[in-house]
């Protein structure tokens, strides 16, 4: 069940934004639990016509559901399906590639800097180096699975996350309401 608090953490998070199209809101607070499991992700102009929201609840630690927030919506776009128009397959083979991604050298380094494992420069260093917005091009071989090193046979991170992601296409004017009911 997890470690609770003796009284909850109520402060918020809060964001919103628009684009033209849409505008949105989000708020998260811990409540309850000794750490902050969850994360989100809200990208109103993910490419020019589609927006992207994504709700990531951790089970176990947070790094499962950060790293999700983190490269969910770049693997979605990433996935030849997407431009085909198929957005059903290009979403369900970025689920899947969240997994691929988290085990060997780099996923290891990238889950250990979202933990926290590794001291605040080292981390900074290693999350903009490694980060897709780190000078990353979009034509760069993903090499996610092939790195090699010192955690190259890592299985994956202890903890888990589900997701729940809005994805809007071809929008003109919208509102919608996705939250995950207190913990």
């Amino acid at each position: 069940m997890g470690i609770y608090l003796s009284t909850p953490k109520t402060e918020k998070f809060s964001e919103d934004g628009e684009n033209g199209k849409l505008g949105y809101g989000l708020s998260s607070m811990q409540g309850w639990r000794a750490t902050m499991e969850d994360a989100h992700a809200a990208y109103p102009d993910l490419d020019s016509s589609t927006s992207f929201f994504g709700v990531y609840d951790g089970h176990g630690g947070k790094v499962v559901s950060k790293f999700c927030a983190k490269y969910l919506h770049q693997q979605v776009l990433k996935h030849e399906a997407y431009s085909a128009g198929d957005l059903g397959t290009s979403v369900q083979k970025a689920f899947f590639r969240m997994d691929e991604m988290m085990r060997g050298q780099r996923g290891w380094r990238e889950l250990a800097v979202l933990g926290d494992k590794i001291n605040k420069f080292t981390g900074m260093i290693e999350g903009f180096i490694w980060s897709p917005r780190g000078g990353v091009g979009h034509d760069q071989v993903d090499d996610w699975a092939f790195e090699e090193g010192p955690h190259s046979d890592f299985s994956g991170p202890t903890s888990g996350s589900t997701a729940c992601v809005a994805i809007f296409p071809e929008i003109t004017n919208l509102t919608w309401s996705l939250k995950e009911k207190g913990s």
